[in-house]
């Protein structure tokens, strides 16, 4: 199954989100009008509703989201999607509640829910090694990663040790498209369902077979580059190898690839190659389980 809205190029389904947020890295409130500072500072919102089958297709979008707090980009990400969700489930219901009092009391819950996890679990000792010892070679680094497999709360401790040793964490979304299409009206959504069946939100002049011919033949990447001084660790996906779509064992399970400052590209070169879709496949593959 393919499913994303549409990201680069084109007309987009992309607007700013119209509350902001402030939190401190302790979790403290300091302004209950203004706290989703960070989540505009690094990334976008989607919202669109589909007149024709009574749905609301509402998301979030990385797009050069450069020199970001690792920890608060993870923590004010996770609590603004819960705060979205949360009014629009009481606005359904016909609950009229103060914006700012589901601000306050989801950044209340998703910090409970952090904290409990942090509490109750470790950092995965291959990516806190990964990121301590800056004497890793290549090859070392690999082996570290070889049959790595990374559940929620590693992901959760990846940020957060990231956060704790100073690393900022750049975060881009790019995709290309055949040119055959580039004069043609793109749907702001496309959803190829598990019986091939494609599903789509927006006006568009695509046939189904377009549509599904460029779920299959755009290039898409998306790369979350935890940087520090001259080091950095980039773990990144295609559209295809996150939903477990690529060929091999390996690629038949949703996957990060895996590319550092050992990895022989400088960091011009890494940005460049991430912008045109362009990376190198690791022969490591870290498996993603998000339970």
């Amino acid at each position: 199954m393919l499913q994303l809205p549409r990201c680069g190029g084109g007309k987009q389904s992309l607007k700013e989100p119209s509350a902001k947020i402030e939190m401190s890295a302790h979790g403290s409130v300091n302004s209950a009008t203004s706290r989703i500072i960070h989540i505009i500072e690094c990334m976008r919102e989607f919202f669109f509703k589909d007149k024709n089958s009574n749905t609301i297709i509402r998301g979030f979008t990385p797009h050069n989201d450069i020199d970001c707090d690792p920890f608060e980009y993870f923590r004010l990400g996770y609590a603004f999607s819960m705060f979205r969700n949360n009014s629009d489930l009481l606005s359904l219901k016909g609950v009229d509640v103060p914006e700012e009092v589901i601000k306050t009391s989801t950044l209340n819950k998703v910090d409970m829910i952090i904290n409990d996890k942090l509490e109750s679990s470790q950092p995965n000792p291959a990516i806190h090694q990964l990121l301590t010892d800056e004497s890793l070679k290549k090859q070392q680094q690999l082996k570290l990663l070889k049959g790595l497999t990374l559940k929620a709360d590693d992901l959760l401790w990846l940020n957060k040790e990231a956060h704790d040793l100073g690393y900022l964490l750049d975060v881009y979304h790019e995709e290309i498209y055949p040119d055959k299409f580039k004069n043609q009206q793109m749907p702001y959504m496309i959803h190829q369902k598990e019986d091939g069946k494609i599903e789509f939100a927006g006006k568009t002049n695509m046939t189904e077979g377009d549509m599904k011919a460029i779920l299959e033949q755009r290039r898409a990447i998306q790369a979350r580059i935890f940087h520090k001084d001259n080091i950095w660790h980039c773990f990144h996906f295609t559209i295809k190898g996150v939903y477990g779509l690529e060929g091999g064992t390996w690629g038949a399970k949703p996957h990060y690839h895996y590319l550092s400052d050992k990895s022989g590209l400088s960091w011009e070169e890494l940005i460049q190659r991430v912008k045109s879709c362009d990376l190198p496949s690791s022969s490591v593959h870290v498996v993603i389980d998000r339970g």
